[in-house]
Parts: C-alpha cells; structure tokens; sequence
C-alpha cells in the first residue's frame, strides 16, 4: 500500500475503530464504495445497519482518523510497509481464510505466492533433539533444491530454530509477531529479528505499531502461520501448548499437518505423539519423508536457452501458468487459479491442452508440476 495516498489514511483509520475487527473491517468494506466514502457518511451505514450507533460514537470520539495519520506517519518513518486484504499483493493462501487480518504491516518483503510455503512450530523448552530435527528438515530442503519459505513465531525454542536453520542454509524465512513492530519479544530475539530482515526475511503482524505484547495476541498470531503455509511441521510439542493451537486452525484451512515423533516416555513430544496417533498430522522423520508426502519435487533449473525453447508457441496464459509451476513446484489448481487469475473452468481446459503437450505432469488431487 502506498502510504502516502489519500486512500491510504481511510484504509488504515477503518482497520483502527475500537471493537470493529477484521471481520467487521471486511463487512464495512463490502457495503461501501470507499473507505473514504464510509467516513464520509456515517450515519447512512448506522442506517443501514453495518455499524452500531456505539461504533460510530468511537469513531467520532476516539478520533480514529487522527490515530491513522500518526500511524501512518510512523510506519513511513521506520520504513514500514502496510498491506490490505484487497490488494493484489496480500498472500493468496492467507486470503483463502475466512478470518484472515484485514491487514498487516511488515518489515522486509517476501512473495508467499511464489513459493513452497513451510510452516514450523513447537514448544519454547525445545530441546537439542528439536533443534537437530529442525536443521537438518531446513538443511535437507535447500540441498533438495525444495523452493521454500519458512514461517514461525520468533517465540523462544522452536520458534527461533526454525528462523536460525533457514538463515543458516539461506532459505528465505517470516516471523509472524503478537504485537507491533514497535519492539521484538521475547527481547532475547532482537538479533535474531534483525538478522531476518537484512538476508530479504520478513517481520509481518496484524498489530499497530506501539499495540503492547498481550497473552491473547498469540492465539490469534498463530492462525497467520497456519494460513500462509503450505505444509505445518509441529517439530515437538507437549500435550498442551500454542502449536496445538495452530495445528486446529491449520486443520481448519485444509492445510497438511506433519509432527516429528519421540519417546512415549518425554512429555515434550506428548503432543506432537497424539497428534500422529489421532489422526490429526502426518508422521516425519526428515525432509524426505515431507517432500513425499506433499508430492513435492526438486525445483526444476533449467538454461536460459531451454527456456527459451520451451515457451516457443505458448499462449501467454500457458507461459503464465508454467512460469509458476517452475516456481512453485506442484500446485493445487485452486492456488494456480487464484494466481493466474484463470477461472477454473478454463483453467482446467488450459492444463489439460498442456498435459498433452507434455509441458506439465497432473497429479491425484488436481496438482500439477512443470515437466
């Protein structure tokens, strides 16, 4: 988002009304032809019932377009970029759920349409068998050529892991945060989060930037990691914890569950032991075990020359759609759909055409990957 647009001001005073939420902003912003136009008017939306009476007192009162222009003035002067559910460049995947973050700011940038997407979570008290795990899964999926972005918490133990093996092996990584880009918690990541930003990581949260560290911000933090992944690993975990709690709202997207196995005797893998024994994730053992079961292949490299070969007499959509595949890996054609902007139905047409081609392989599930 441009920050510095008139339109930008509206946007981020809707996203500030107190009580009003992202589900609230999304219905606002679905009966009105502008933001702008909302403030405007806002005794025709009390009217129309879109918002309450007591909604539009704190509008008035709190002075929300006042809070917007200090924001925004903020976020411009620490280089911090807003992104609103509407524009083209908010996450595909994480628009797909229903209660995404009508927005997030962020610092840094990574393109999540673009990528295998790998989320990992577990308990703060991980241990060296974690960290073992985790390195060696991240390790295995830069050696495999697995085109992958890592996303975590920055929580302590596992949370850190994760970011620290994708910085090791040079795979891009995002930490989802549970308050402002104001400070970094726990304080002991400050490197850490530093180290993010400057090899093209990304800090990303849905909080303005001064919103304090709040318990309840975590739970909700956690549905982020959940929506902009792929796959979610839970690499240990005890019986009760915060990645439980992302593991529901991953299942609720539809999104694949895998946990790392351990001794029916340590309670730090209770809950990562249950969930195998449920049902409810995949077992793994290592980056091998993942990539089979996501179907996932090495990134295909090809020559400028082959390339070049290769698109020779394709429609632009086909080179559209094979452009992605190569980035991506095998893809479901929902996600393909929503990032060519191709219906589906002709979408499904398109592929079929290419498979006889053999330019793409087609997969049980309506996955496809580039040959």
């Amino acid at each position: 988002m441009d920050l510095k647009s008139q339109d930008a001001l509206y946007i981020v005073a809707l996203n500030m009304i107190p009580g009003v939420g992202s589900a609230g902003v999304k219905k606002i912003a679905a009966n009105t032809q502008s933001e702008k136009y909302f403030f405007e008017n806002l005794d025709e939306f009390v009217e129309k019932k879109v918002i309450s009476e007591e909604i539009k007192k704190r509008i008035i009162n709190g002075k929300v377009l006042d809070m917007a222009k200090n924001q925004i003035d903020t976020c411009l002067s620490h280089k911090i970029n807003a992104t609103y559910y509407k524009e083209n460049n908010y996450p595909r995947k994480l628009a797909q759920c229903s209660d995404s973050p009508a927005m997030f700011f962020s610092l840094g940038n990574i393109n999540f349409d673009l990528s295998r997407t790998v989320g990992i979570v577990g308990t703060r008290n991980a241990d060296a068998d974690c960290k073992n795990n985790i390195f060696s899964l991240v390790k295995d999926l830069k050696e495999n050529d697995i085109n992958a972005i890592i996303i975590s918490g920055l929580a302590a133990g596992a949370d850190s892991f994760a970011h620290q093996a994708a910085l090791k092996f040079q795979i891009p990584t995002a930490a989802v945060l549970g308050h402002g880009l104001h400070m970094i918690y726990p304080s002991t990541n400050r490197k850490l989060a530093s180290d993010i930003i400057h090899n093209q990581g990304m800090l990303m949260t849905e909080y303005y930037y001064g919103e304090p560290v709040s318990k309840f911000n975590f739970p909700s933090r956690n549905r982020i990691i959940a929506g902009l992944c792929d796959a979610l690993i839970v690499a240990q975990s005890k019986i009760k914890g915060g990645a439980l709690i992302t593991v529901e709202d991953a299942i609720d997207y539809k999104r694949d569950v895998f946990a790392f196995p351990g001794r029916a005797s340590d309670s730090l893998y209770a809950g990562c032991n249950n969930l195998i024994s449920t049902g409810k994730a995949s077992l793994i053992t290592s980056a091998e075990d993942l990539q089979r079961l996501m179907g996932w292949t090495k990134t295909k490299r090809k020559t400028p020359e082959q390339t070049s070969l290769a698109l020779e007499g394709l429609t632009p959509k086909e080179v559209k759609i094979i452009d992605i595949l190569r980035s991506r890996g095998q893809t479901h054609i929902d996600i393909l759909s929503a990032l060519t902007e191709i219906p589906q139905p002709e979408l499904a047409s398109i592929l079929l055409t290419m498979e006889f081609k053999d330019l793409i392989n087609s997969y049980p599930g309506k996955k496809f990957e580039a040959r």
